[in-house]
């Protein structure tokens, strides 16, 4: 599925290469959204949709339990990059960039809880970006700061660059998509199957 830009599960373990002709090799830069050691073995990427309902699943379901195994002990650092499907991605994404940066996790982990509040592609929500404000003012900001934030274009060169380059470098075909040590992962969604490959990426820096 192409990203919307702005004005995923196989039946087999395997690794899909992220082969990016004229790119150099694929870094966590300092300004990303990144949780955990910056030196752990192991560097998860989601490409996400905050208006994705699987999405939604994984950071309330999953996401918890990946944090605490690995995250939190220091074997993974986990990254999210946006990767818009909807129109309303981009205001829920700069609404969660809006909140000071050790706060984005929690912001992003709200706007998945209260999805069904905001989300017009996927609920029948009458004002979309009124619940959005709303949900600006649950994380501190004012009205005025939530609607600037998200009504500003500062960011929507750096997201639609952002797109081009993840469809350049992974190629992804739905969200949520994983990659795991720059290399495109599409075994199982599930909490199992996630584990499992962690644990191989983890047993060759023993």
């Amino acid at each position: 599925m192409k990203p919307c830009l702005f004005a995923v599960i196989a039946a087999a373990i395997l690794f899909v290469p992220a082969i990016a002709l004229g790119l150099p090799p694929d870094r966590i830069g300092a300004d990303e959204n990144a949780m955990g050691r910056a030196n752990a073995p192991v560097t998860m990427i989601e490409y996400f949709s905050p208006g994705c309902t699987a999405c939604a699943y994984f950071g309330t379901d999953i996401f918890p339990l990946l944090k605490a195994k690995y995250i939190d002990t220091g074997k993974v650092r986990f990254v999210m990059r946006l990767y818009p499907l909807f129109p309303i991605d981009g205001d829920a994404y700069k609404l969660a960039r809006c909140v000071p940066k050790n706060r984005f996790f929690a912001a992003i982990d709200l706007l998945f809880h209260r999805q069904a509040e905001w989300d017009k592609g996927e609920f029948r929500v009458a004002d979309p970006h009124g619940a959005l404000v709303r949900l600006g003012q649950s994380l501190g900001l004012t009205v005025k700061q939530a609607d600037d934030c998200m009504t500003s274009k500062k960011l929507d060169a750096a997201i639609n660059a952002a797109s081009q380059e993840a469809e350049a470098r992974y190629a992804p075909s739905d969200t949520p998509t994983f990659v795991i040590n720059y290399v495109k992962y599409v075994n199982g969604a599930g909490w199992d199957d996630i584990q499992t490959t962690l644990n191989a990426a983890l047993a060759k820096h023993r």
